[in-house]
């Protein structure tokens, strides 16, 4: 091989920006969940746009003036942004998210953990998001 051959070779190896920019921006999966009755769902893949809005959602502000974990229906909001129709419009509404959250926890971990590993979140990224969250000395709930 010559060394023209071989450095083409090698650049075949590596995505040009074009090819990154041209990934599928919808990819959808089903999932069947029989806590539901046994249907399949839908849910997309989250954009890194979406995954962070998502995370930065999880962040609220204290009577202390101190960054707070805010998780309330956190497992609700993540499914209602992936849940989706065959088109790929959403399924959910955010109006839906409290209804969504006062299902049994069953099926909806089920729905949860799938969107998860769809989107690449680890209980790591969960940990990464709160570790500058000092406790509240105050005793002041994050739900104030």
């Amino acid at each position: 091989m010559t060394e023209t051959e071989y450095v083409e070779n090698v650049a075949d190896e590596f995505f040009s920006a074009a090819e990154i920019l041209e990934q599928p921006t919808l990819v959808i999966e089903t999932l069947v969940v029989p806590e539901w009755g046994g249907k399949r769902l839908r849910l997309k893949h989250l954009s890194a746009k979406e995954r962070d809005q998502f995370e930065s959602s999880m962040v609220k502000m204290g009577k202390n003036g101190k960054q707070q974990l805010s998780n309330e229906n956190f497992r609700a909001r993540l499914v209602q942004l992936a849940a989706v129709k065959a088109d790929g419009s959403p399924l959910f509404t955010r109006h839906d998210i409290k209804t969504l959250g006062d299902l049994p926890a069953a099926g909806l971990q089920r729905v949860f953990n799938k969107v998860n590993e769809m989107s690449a979140f680890s209980e790591d990224d969960l940990k990464d998001l709160t570790e500058d969250f000092d406790d509240d000395p105050d005793g002041d709930s994050s739900s104030d």
